[in-house]
Parts: C-alpha cells; structure tokens; sequence
C-alpha cells in the first residue's frame, strides 16, 4: 500500500511541476501566480490531450506518455515565451505543498479506515464506469451495464482523469478509485486555500477559507438541538448526528456538502468537479485583478493572450463533460466577472469578445464529446415547476454559517448606505408570501447587485458575483426544478442537490473573505458587538465542526475490515471464492469480451457485481439506473429475460444462440447465480465441452464459450 502511495503522490506532483509553466503565465495577476491549482489544471490539461489523441491512436499507457511529453513541450514553450512571469518564491511553494501534503494525509487516513467498494451509494456504478474507461481503447467508453452500448449518454470525462495517472502509474483501479477521491479532495483544500489567500493577502484567511470549502459541515445540529430543547417540530431528523442527518435536511432532497462528499466516498461526477470549479474560479480571480481591456484581460502580447484565453476555455469547457450541471452556472459567473470588470474599467463595449471568444472556445474544445452525446436520459427531460418549497429554518441550518459571515460583512461595510438596508425590510417581509427563503435571498441579491457597481476594491466585487450567483441558484431551486425521472415527492432532489453543493463552493469562499473583512470592520464598533459576534460565530463554527467529527467517525465506523486502500480487499472476508474469482478477470482477462452474470435486478443492491469489480460489460445491470440515463423499458426488459433463459434452459443450442445475440464470451457463476438459478437444474448444461470450457474452477466458476477467444 505505501508504494502506491508514494508512486501515486509522486506523479501527482510531476504532472503538476511539468503544467506549472503554463499556469504560471496565464496567472500573472496573482500573487502565487496560480501554484495553488498547477496540478489540477495538469490533470486537465493530461486527460484532455490524452482523451484528443484517443481518438486517432488508442487510450493506452503509450498515449499518455505521449500527451505528458506533449504537456512537457507546451511548457518548454511557456518558458521560452514567459520568462518573466515564470517566477514564483520559494515561500509560496512550500505553504501550498504544506497544505496540499497535509489536505492528502487527512483524507488518506479517512480512505485507509473505510475503503471498501460497496453497494452503499453509486461506488458500483463509478467503479463499474471507470474500470469501463481503463479497458476501452477509444471514446466514448463502452457501457458495462449495457453490453453493445456505449457512455455516450453520460458525462463520462471526469473518471478519465482519474484513468489517465492509474495508467501511467500502473495501479490497480481497486486501489486508484480511493486514491483519486483523496486526490481530488486535497487539489480542492489547495486550490480553496489559494484562492483565500490570493484574495487577502494573508496565509490564516486562506486556511479559513480552505476549511470553509472543504472540510466543515453544515450548521445544522445547533437547529436541531434548540428545536428540540424548545420542543418545536420543524426538527424531523431521526439523528442529530452522523452521515445522513447533515445531508437530508430539506424532506425528499439530497444536502451534501464537498467535506461529506469526499468522505463518504462516491467517485461520482458531482464529486470529481469540485476541485475543477475551484480551479475554474482561480482563473476567473486572475482575470478579475486584470488591469487590460477587451482580449487584454487575458494578456498582453499574442503569445500570452492565446494562452490566456484557451486555459479558462478548457476548464469552462471541462465542466460539462465532467458533471454536466456545472457548466451553466459557471458560464454565467464567468460571464458576469467579464461584465463587472469592464464596467469598472469604463469598457463595457468591449466585454462580449472576450465572453463570446471563451466560450466558444470552450465548445469546440470538447466538440467529439458533444458529437458523440446522447445525453437526454441523464441529463433530464425538461423543466419542471416546483411545488414543495424550503422552510426557512432548513435553509439557515445548511449555510447559517456562510451566510452569518457573508451578511456580516455587507452589514458593517462602511460605504453601505443604511437607507437601502432599512428599504429592504418591508421588501423581505413581502417575499414570505411567495416562500420562505426569499426573506433571506433578496435581500442579499439585491445588496450584492447594489455593491458591484458601486464598490471599488476588485476583491470585493468578485465576491460578490459569487454571493450573487449563489443566491440565485437558491432561488431558481424555489421556483424550478430539471426533470430527471424522480417523481413526487422527489422531483426536485437532484436539483437542489447539485445546485446547493455549487452554492457551498462559493459561498464558501465569499465566507473566507468575509471573515477577513468583518474582522478589519469590527474594529470600528463596540466591545459589546464584538463580543455577541464572537459569541455567535464560536457557536456556528463549533456546530460545524462538530458534524464534521461525527461524520468522520461514524463513516470510519461503518467498516471493521483490515486497512487498506483497495477497494475490493472487503471481499476476501467477506466471500473468498468470489474475490479470487474477481482477482482473477482482472488479472487475467484483457479487452473488453462480454461476461454473462446474472442481470441486475435493483439498484443499490450486490447485483452486477462482477461488471462493476471488472469493467467488462454485462448484458444489463442496475436496471433502474440504466432507465434513468434513458433507457427504455422495451431495450432493457428482453435483455433481463434472455439472461434468465440462459442460466435456466435446458436447451443448449438455445443458449448458444443467446449467447451469440449478445456477443457473450465467458459466463460467470457465483453465489449469486447459484442462488437464483439452481432450482431450474439449467446451470448444468455449462459442464457441455463440445460448447463450453471451464476457464476458472473454485467455489465459483467461469465458462468461456468456445470459438469465442
């Protein structure tokens, strides 16, 4: 385990080294001139010239080597073209390794404690999807639940750049699946910190802000408590503490937040992003403290400006691919940081080139995904009109925190005038007829819109296009909701949250800053306020932190396995046979040959086990999941039936035919499979040598169907 540690961590920062150069001169605007976010934005920039040169080549070890030369030689040409902005102190080095190093060890530890692979959550379905892209040699990847279909319906990116280091490295996806969730989790801790601090200036208001972002919990056990000490019955939950209490606060939605998320330990899209919105939002801090005008923001000379302009493309453009929800709401954040810098740059006229050039940019860069997308089923059909608003108090007990520092500072800035925060009482009073957390997200809008243009600090102001942008997508989910398949009473759960763990990210971050200026601002009142602040904030962050402690505690918990990293290792205790079984088609089974086992019959469950634990697509597997990404019940209901009939019939030739309709290659029989199918005495017809031969025997058994291979 300590040498896939080690390798793992060491390419990390090789592929972060080798895109330093780039990063470096795009980001002159920053103080640590983009250190904080070199080694996502290498990952990006690998898995993209690795996913390009797929569809010529092959996605194979050699393509990656050759997109990493490619990379080293984009880097070289930086050099050349950006020497003077190429320097970066010793200092900022070592702070951002510090906190990149001990961000790892933390979620290291929290992986070793509980690494196992299980049917709780969508780690099948991620470890079925990236052990899919490991095997395919072109894009999109084959479904694996789905045997002759392809990802083209889902956003199938972000499990490459995982896929992308574990084929350099050579390490087992068993073990790469946790090493990329506390990969991901320490860019997002380093890329939060670098953000924080090249906002303030000031390394404690970055580790703030890192701790805000990624590692507290919501507030919402302090709620609970009172609601409960006063006997009122707005608390539903049935546990204060623990996993499921901090995540299921508003009825028949989902709450997470990015400490959760890495914890609990889903490699889902909506995980994998995190660290790709933050670096997205580096970018956009560069080109907020830009003093240019027009395509100058990006740069000046042709050289830089081309560089300028193509990295935030691809990280903009990357975000759809990766978790498709991101992509709108960042589109428009870039959108208005463009906007609000012109206007204060008196160049208003020249914001749509600079806006339009980026974000065509960002299409046609990932234009084969687009061409390839079929996108429908998973990404919804459609938008709906919500019924089921947020109580106030559910909303306060996810971001009381956030929003306590975030209106602290609107409240206490000096150049505020007090005749607009008065006007919006009555305005916040008239919002409660609509829903309930209007009283909250007005006036916040309509403060945030008031201080862009009248606020001259540009750190300001790009805080307050985050606060904005978060308040609004609070809003829409009031109002709206994206049609994915989930009735009543839970048609808005995947709105609200994907929504909500954007609003956390910048308002996460606007909290950061907040902190900082409020204490700056504090100075200037009273003891007594000072003190009542102090008070409230104490008690908020204690909440917070708290819940992040019995997070951790009861997800560490939930497994009494052997430490480890690989994810598969529980199996060896749990069922022997079927983890050498498991061991064994990995090990020994290349390419992409279709393996019958038997079909999944819910979601959620340990069916489709041996498609998920192997990549090698089956004939169907979670159904319900396959229904959701668009699926029909007229492809999917013959496939479970033919499957049945496989293992039952008697009849040989029959099942050959099967057999061959699905292009099957190896049939698998398990514990599973024994289960389901022995009553029918059709499993014997396997033992048939003129058809079949045992190509693995244990207490599970493996057919290859001869002829096949």
């Amino acid at each position: 385990m300590l040498t896939e540690i080690i390798v793992w961590y060491a390419l990390i920062l090789v592929i972060g080294t080798a895109a330093f150069p780039i990063v470096s001169m795009v980001c002159k605007n920053l103080s640590d001139r983009g250190y904080c976010i070199s080694k996502i934005a290498g990952i990006l920039i690998l898995s993209y010239l690795t996913w390009l040169l797929s569809y010529p080549l092959s996605f194979s070890r050699g393509t990656v080597l050759l997109a990493l030369l490619i990379l080293c030689a984009l880097s070289l040409l930086c050099i050349i073209y950006g020497k003077s902005g190429l320097y970066v102190r010793r200092d900022v080095i070592i702070r951002n390794e510090i906190v990149f190093f001990a961000a790892f060890i933390v979620f290291l530890a929290v992986r070793v404690y509980g690494p196992e692979i299980t049917d709780f959550g969508e780690k099948f379905m991620d470890f079925a999807f990236l052990n899919a892209v490991m095997r395919s040699s072109q894009f999109p990847p084959y479904d694996p639940w789905f045997s002759g279909g392809l990802l083209d319906f889902y956003y199938y990116f972000g499990y490459l750049t995982v896929a992308v280091p574990s084929k350099i490295s050579g390490i087992s996806t068993a073990i790469t699946y946790n090493l990329g969730l506390v990969t991901f989790a320490a860019l997002a801790a380093n890329a939060a910190f670098g953000i924080g601090y090249d906002l303030t200036k000031k390394i404690g208001y970055g580790v703030w802000t890192m701790i805000f972002v990624t590692f507290i919990a919501n507030a919402h056990i302090v709620f609970d408590m009172a609601a409960r000490l006063l006997n009122l019955r707005i608390a539903s939950h049935e546990h204060i503490f623990g996993l499921w209490a901090s995540t299921r606060i508003i009825p028949d939605t989902i709450n997470e937040f990015p400490y959760f998320s890495f914890t609990f330990g889903d490699l889902h899209p909506h995980v994998i992003s995190i660290p790709f919105q933050l670096l997205l939002l580096v970018l956009m801090l560069n080109i907020h403290k830009s003093d240019g005008r027009g395509m100058r923001i990006y740069g000046k000379g042709a050289v830089h400006i081309l560089a300028g302009t193509i990295l935030p493309a691809l990280a903009l453009g990357a975000l759809f691919p990766v978790n498709a929800w991101d992509y709108p709401t960042y589109l428009i954040i870039f959108a208005s940081i463009v906007l609000a810098h012109q206007y204060h740059a008196a160049s208003l006229r020249n914001a749509p080139v600079p806006i339009a050039t980026v974000v065509i940019l960002s299409i046609l860069l990932f234009m084969p995904f687009y061409l390839d997308f079929q996108g429908a089923g998973a990404s919804g059909s459609g938008i709906g009109i919500v019924y089921q608003n947020t109580l106030l108090i559910d909303f306060i007990a996810i971001f009381a925190f956030f929003l306590f520092l975030i209106f602290s500072f609107l409240f206490l800035h000096s150049d505020l005038d007090r005749r607009y925060v008065v006007a919006l009482i009555p305005l916040a009073a008239l919002s409660l007829i609509f829903f309930q957390t209007l009283i909250i997200t007005i006036p916040l809008t309509l403060l945030c819109i008031y201080l862009l243009f009248h606020e001259d600090k540009k750190s300001d102001r790009f805080v307050m296009v985050l606060v904005l942008v978060g308040s609004l997508l609070a809003i829409f989910c009031e109002i709206f909701y994206l049609d994915d398949h989930f009735g009543a009473p839970n048609e808005r759960m995947n709105t609200v949250f994907k929504l909500y763990l954007q609003i956390w990210i910048l308002w996460g971050i606007a909290a950061g800053y907040s902190l900082y200026r409020s204490i700056s601002l504090l100075k200037r009142t009273s003891s007594r306020n000072k003190a009542i602040w102090a008070v409230v904030f104490c008690i908020l962050f204690a909440s917070s932190g708290i819940c992040s402690l019995t997070i951790t505690a009861e997800r560490i918990s939930l497994d009494h396995n052997p430490r480890s990293l690989d994810g598969t290792a529980y199996l060896n205790l749990s069922d022997k046979g079927e983890y050498r079984a498991i061991s064994w088609i990995r090990r020994e089974i290349a390419g992409t040959p279709v393996i019958l086992e038997a079909p999944g019959r819910n979601s959620y469950s340990t069916d489709s086990r041996v498609s998920a634990f192997t990549g090698l697509p089956a004939i169907i597997g979670w159904r319900w999941h396959e229904i959701m990404w668009g699926r029909g019940w007229d492809e999917i209901g013959p496939r479970v039936k033919d499957a049945d009939m496989i293992y039952n019939t008697y009849d040989v030739p029959l099942a050959i035919d099967l057999l061959d309709k699905y292009n099957v290659s190896y049939i698998y029989i398990g514990a599973a499979e024994h289960e389901r199918y022995d009553e029918s005495g059709g499993l014997d017809k396997f033992e048939n040598e003129d058809y079949f031969e045992c190509a693995y025997i244990g207490s599970v058994r493996i057919y290859r169907l001869k002829g096949r291979l």
